[in-house]
C-alpha cells in the first residue's frame, strides 16, 4: 500500500466534503492510543494508512482511515477551524469560518480584525466575505474611533462651518471625509482602504486569499507559509515570518492594510490640514513559554523625522491596529518557532485638507 498524507469528509466553505468536526490534532494521539486500545485494534479489519507524524509537514493529514473506497482524515496539522479537505489534499476552513490572513475565524473574529467601524459580511456557507464600513443615514458620518454615527450638524459645528438645506460635510476629489474621535479631516483616497483591501492606483480592492498557514506579503508580492506540522507535538508558527508578513519587513515600509488601519486618523496624530507626517511603529511580540496563546504586543510610535512620541491618541490608534491582526493569531494558538518577535516600519499619515460643504448626493 502506498502512504500518503490525505484526509477528511464533511462541509468545507465553498464546497467539496469535509467532517462535521475538525480532524483530530497530533497531541492528542498518544492519548487515544493509551485510552482505547480495542477501538484501535478494532480498526485492524479496515483498510488504515498510519503516517509517522515527523513524515508531514503543515497542511497535511496525519493518519488516513479508508473503508472500502471511502476515505477520511482522522489526525491532520490544521489549525483551529480548518478540516483537512480529501479532494483538494490542503486544510480549508470549516463551514461557518473565514480564511482572513491564512487563519479561519469566526464572524465574531473576522470583525474585530476588520476594527472600528467595520464589520465582516460574509456568506458563512462559501467562506465569501469582507470588511466593510458600517453605514449611517444620508448625511451623517460615521466615526472610525467609536463606531458610532456622528449627525451632520455636530460635525460641521466642530468643524467651523455652517450648513444649508441638503447640505453635508464632504472633501474635495480624490479625497475621502474620515471622522476620528468626533473630529472629521480629508484624507487621500489611498489611505482610506479596509483592512482587507489595497490602492490599486484608482480604487480600493480586496485583496487575494492565501492558503490557510499562508499570508500575504506586500513587500514580496506572494503568499509565505508561516505554520507548519510540529512533529509529534502541536501546530507551529514561524512568528517572524508572520510579523513580518502582517506589519512589514523591517526597517521598510509598513503593510499598506497595517497602515490604513491609523494613517487615515491624521488628527489623532496632531496632523494639521495639508501636512503629511512619517510615522516609525516598532513592535515586540512575545510568547512565555513559546506558546502562541499566551502571546503579548507592545507598539511604540514616534515620528520619523524628530523621533519625538506620537501624542497618546496617535499612540493608541497604533495599539488598535496592531491587536486587530494579533488577537487572531493568539486565539489560532499552536507553538511560536521563537519566544519573540520584532519589526520596525514607517507608514505615511497626511492630512490632505480640511473638510468642505457639499451637497448631501456629492463629495465623498
Amino acid at each position: 500500500m502506498e502512504r500518503h498524507c490525505h484526509g477528511p469528509i464533511g462541509p468545507f466553505v465553498g464546497g467539496g466534503e469535509v467532517e462535521s468536526t475538525p480532524a483530530i490534532r497530533p497531541t492528542r494521539v498518544a492519548a487515544i492510543m493509551a485510552a482505547r486500545p480495542a477501538a484501535l485494534l478494532a480498526l485492524a479489519g479496515l483498510s488504515l494508512f498510519l503516517v509517522p507524524l515527523f513524515g508531514c509537514p503543515a497542511n497535511q493529514c496525519f493518519l488516513k482511515i479508508c473503508t472500502g473506497g471511502d476515505c477520511r482524515c482522522s489526525i491532520s496539522s490544521c489549525t483551529e477551524g480548518a478540516g483537512y479537505d480529501i479532494k483538494q489534499n490542503k486544510c480549508r476552513c470549516l463551514r461557518g469560518y473565514y480564511d482572513i490572513g491564512g487563519q479561519c475565524l469566526t464572524q465574531q473574529q473576522a470583525t474585530q480584525y476588520c476594527g472600528p467601524g467595520y464589520a465582516w459580511f460574509g456568506n458563512a456557507s462559501t467562506g465569501v466575505g469582507g470588511c466593510q464600513k458600517l453605514q449611517c443615514r444620508p448625511g451623517d458620518k460615521l466615526d472610525e474611533k467609536t463606531g458610532w454615527c456622528i449627525p451632520k450638524d455636530q460635525l460641521a459645528q466642530q468643524a467651523g462651518v455652517q450648513l444649508g438645506q441638503g447640505q453635508t460635510l464632504g472633501c474635495p476629489a480624490g479625497q475621502v471625509l474620515v471622522v476620528d474621535g468626533g473630529k472629521s479631516a480629508c484624507v487621500p483616497a489611498a489611505q482610506s482602504c479596509a483592512k482587507d483591501e489595497v490602492w490599486n492606483g484608482q480604487a480600493c480592492q480586496k485583496t487575494g486569499q492565501c492558503p490557510t498557514g499562508q499570508q500575504l506579503d506586500p513587500a514580496l508580492g506572494r503568499c509565505v507559509p508561516y505554520a507548519k506540522g510540529g512533529g509529534d507535538d502541536e501546530l507551529v508558527v514561524d512568528v517572524q515570518t508572520w510579523t513580518m508578513s502582517t506589519y512589514g519587513q523591517p526597517n521598510g515600509a509598513g503593510n499598506p492594510a497595517f497602515c490604513a488601519s491609523f494613517a487615515k486618523k491624521p488628527l489623532s496624530f496632531g496632523v494639521s490640514p495639508g501636512v503629511t507626517a512619517t510615522v516609525r511603529v516598532s513592535i515586540q511580540l512575545a510568547f512565555p513559554g513559546n506558546e502562541v496563546a499566551k502571546g503579548q504586543a507592545q507598539s511604540v510610535a514616534v515620528f520619523d523625522a524628530s523621533g519625538n512620541p506620537v501624542p497618546p491618541s496617535g499612540a493608541e490608534a497604533v495599539q488598535t491596529a496592531v491587536m486587530s491582526s494579533f488577537v487572531p493569531l493568539v486565539g489560532g494558538g499552536g507553538r511560536a518557532s521563537a519566544p519573540s518577535a520584532a519589526t520596525t516600519v514607517k507608514c505615511t499619515v497626511t492630512n490632505a485638507s480640511a473638510p468642505v460643504v457639499v451637497p448631501e448626493t456629492g463629495g465623498v
